[in-house]
């Protein structure tokens, strides 16, 4: 055999680790110049020091006038000293203050706290349910570009879409002689993260920081009027140490990171908690009529108006509805069943206006969901509200609206084809199915609505229906590359659950399995990310996104059921259970709790926001993260049991 010459071997070694290389290199160039290291994070007992001074200051005590005395707090700051004072959920005042070291820069908060006119305006008792929070600048770093390696290969514009850690990172500038600052949650609440749209055929996909926002906010904050936005080339970003006091100041102030406490460590008694606090934020958002306020926004308190007609999603006031009932059926927390009551009512006020009833040639009653003023009926809907209409007798024994779900599940074995596939639309006018559109989600759907039917009725039909959708469902990825990539399949894992044990079949086990390992690899671990450990166990395709709480609960829901189909089997998947249980424990830090709740303005306890830095809520967060938590809690201690 002949050796390859010198040149070439060269050559190739060049092909092969050249590129690599530069992309160390560049990685390592970036990481030097741009991280900045985690903050040395003050003890219990000096937290609880520098807040008992703030304290004081804040309810007009004398102490307050004393520097706080430890040996840790006489540490030299990267920064000024920052204090929020949080009323209601809204930032209503802020200092911030220098001095030799964290004790004197304490002091002087105190002392400016005392003399700040919004302070001066609260009533005793607004002070006294009052939080503050800290944030001590612990170091800082440049504001994208500015590394030679960084600016010579990055794509143009990158510099300005990830330069900051959302919700870790703030931004400063030295004006007037003088440090001013944007806080982490500031830059979050004021919507200057997520802002950027790389595309314009992916609308809702953003990220990045609007850096022309951030430069004209901070020239605002001088106080100077008219003030002219802040060249780019004079911004920096900076790392805080923060922490806010516990809900009635009870114990020592909480350490915060993306501006979140610790979470509670899972278990079924957390898990339960946590989906009846769920729950309570639901019927708190639920209208006298029976219909949610679809969407709050925490920053603001901005609420949909229940009261008011319009626009509103029918499949999710159903998929929502259907969780309320399920928390009732697992709990049979009393206070449960009203709502349940109100919310099922409405549902069928909203079904009887849609003009889809009817009758197929052979005299079989129909029925299907059409949203106000549509001419079209989506699968999906009438599936969803079958979902959940079925969960209520399931949960109440009243049988009041089987009638309804047997037309709507004649209307679905309708729209199924012989090789158990769907057609997904449906003219009402005509009375005629769309045979070419596909859409996704709805033939899970589809298929976990007739195993519900079945659920309540013992109607083999349904169960054969159910059995062929999920065969079509899993023999569709019977192909070359199948076993490597799984569409949206939650659905169909929930289904495969929910038809045991009148259908048996090992291999619907076997793909949800797969799509556990599929949907595995997307999920964050601790060290995956330096300075991202609190995203483990959420789902997501890239660090530089903060991930969406609602699929990582929807993934979960599907893989409990994956996870039930092992236990059912006798073969049950501790990777799964680990998996799971990842999950639960990112989840169970996302909902609002009472001691996470310092910044929510209206009736938010229990809320599931969209990201950890969008914090808006829409019904249906809650309704997946939540049936997710409210299923595990059955299993997570112990051997695991199907639900009855």
């Amino acid at each position: 055999m002949t050796r390859p010459s010198l040149p070439r071997a060269l050559a190739l070694l060049a092909v092969w680790i050249a590129p690599g290389a530069v992309c160390l290199a560049a990685t390592a160039s970036v990481y030097l110049a741009f991280r900045i290291a985690p903050p040395d994070r003050l003890a219990a007992d000096d937290r609880t020091r520098v807040m008992a001074s703030l304290r004081a200051a804040l309810d007009e005590r004398s102490e307050a006038t004393t520097a706080p005395d430890a040996a840790a707090l006489h540490r030299r700051l990267a920064g000024p000293l920052a204090v929020t004072v949080w009323s209601g959920g809204a930032s209503v005042a802020r200092v911030d203050a220098t001095g030799r070291d964290l004790a004197e820069a304490t002091a002087a908060a105190a002392a400016s706290l005392r003399q700040l006119p919004q302070v001066l305006a609260l009533s005793a008792a607004q002070r006294a349910a009052a939080r503050l929070q800290v944030d001590l600048v612990t170091g800082t770093g440049p504001l994208g570009a500015g590394n030679w390696l960084f600016d010579r290969l990055a794509i143009p514009g990158i510099a300005d879409m990830l330069a900051i850690n959302p919700g870790v990172d703030g931004v400063g500038a030295d004006l007037g002689g003088r440090p001013v600052l944007l806080l982490p949650h500031e830059l979050v609440g004021s919507s200057l993260l997520a802002a950027r749209r790389p595309s314009e055929l992916m609308p809702d996909f953003a990220m990045g920081v609007d850096l022309k926002g951030i430069s004209h906010l901070l020239a605002s904050r001088t106080g100077a009027s008219g003030a002219a936005a802040v060249p780019a080339g004079a911004l920096y970003r900076f790392r805080t140490d923060t922490f806010v006091e516990p809900p009635d100041h009870a114990g020592p102030p909480l350490p915060l990171y993306r501006g979140l406490p610790p979470a509670p460590e899972v278990s079924s008694r957390s898990l339960r908690e946590a989906a009846l606090r769920g729950g309570r934020y639901l019927v708190a958002h639920l209208a006298p009529t029976g219909r949610y306020v679809y969407q709050h926004d925490l920053w603001t308190g901005a609420q949909t108006d229940a009261t008011r007609p319009g626009p509103y999603s029918m499949p999710r006031h159903a998929g929502t509805t259907y969780f309320l009932a399920e928390l009732y059926r697992i709990t049979r927390e009393s206070w449960l069943r009203e709502p349940v009551e109100r919310a099922f009512a409405h549902l069928a006020d909203l079904l009887a206006q849609g003009g889809c009833a009817g009758a197929l040639p052979d005299g079989t009653a129909v029925d299907c969901v059409v949203d106000r003023g549509e001419t079209v009926a989506h699968l999906g809907s009438t599936a969803l509200a079958v979902v959940a209409l079925a969960e209520y007798q399931r949960a109440t024994g009243d049988p009041r609206y089987l009638p309804l779900v047997t037309r709507f599940a004649a209307w679905l074995l309708f729209m199924q084809r012989p090789d158990g596939s769907f057609r997904h639309l449906y003219d009402v006018a005509t009375r005629t199915p769309d045979d070419t559109a596909q859409l996704l989600y709805y033939s899970g759907e589809a298929a976990l609505a007739l195993a519900r039917v079945h659920a309540i009725t013992g109607d083999a039909r349904y169960a054969a229906a159910a059995e062929r959708a999920l065969d079509w469902l899993v023999d569709w990825y019977e192909f070359f590359m199948g076993g490597f990539f799984y569409g949206e399949e939650h659905w169909t894992c929930i289904a495969a659950e929910a038809i045991w044990p009148a259908v048996r079949k090992d291999r619907y086990a076997a793909f949800c399995d797969g799509y556990g390992r599929f949907v595995r690899v997307q999920q964050f671990e601790p060290g995956d990310h330096t300075d991202e450990d609190d995203f483990a166990g959420a789902y997501g395709v890239t660090p530089f996104l903060a991930p969406s709480n609602t699929p990582t609960g929807s993934h979960t829901e599907a893989l409990i059921s994956t996870y039930l189909l092992g236990r059912h089997r006798g073969a049950p998947d501790p990777r799964l259970a680990a998996q799971i249980r990842a999950s639960l424990q990112y989840l169970l830090g996302q909902q609002i709790r009472p001691d996470s709740a310092f910044d929510v303005v209206g009736p938010g306890e229990g809320a599931i926001p969209e990201t950890v830095i969008n914090r808006n809520i829409r019904i249906d967060y809650v309704q997946h993260v939540c049936s997710a938590m409210i299923r595990a809690s059955e299993w997570i201690d112990g051997p695991a049991r199907a639900p009855p």
